[in-house]
């Protein structure tokens, strides 16, 4: 799987959007855990983790329907359904590097 093939802005403003929602800013994680820094400091840079695999679960926490689900489970059986297991559970799964 090429994860940066899916590197779309219009996914990428929804995974920054999603980490932005107070159900999800609750949870404490640093931006850094799923992005690299831009060049001037700010924490939203290039994905460090599969874009889609970060909607799936964040959409899960945020309590949402997916966007990306079906679409990863078409490339990676299990993998979508995995990740939101894991985001249901409130643990943090190993993400695919992008």
């Amino acid at each position: 799987m090429n994860a940066s093939a899916d590197h779309d802005p219009q996914l990428l403003q929804r995974v920054q959007a999603l980490f932005e929602d107070p159900r999800i800013r609750g949870c404490n994680w640093q931006p850094r855990l799923f992005w690299h820094p831009t060049e001037s400091g700010g924490a939203f840079g290039a994905p460090r983790v599969d874009p889609r695999e970060l909607e799936v679960f964040l959409a899960t926490v945020a309590g949402e329907a997916s966007q990306c689900l079906d679409a990863l489970e078409a490339d990676w059986p299990g993998r979508g359904r995995f990740l939101a297991a894991n985001a249901r559970r409130h643990e943090l799964p190993l993400f695919t590097r992008a």
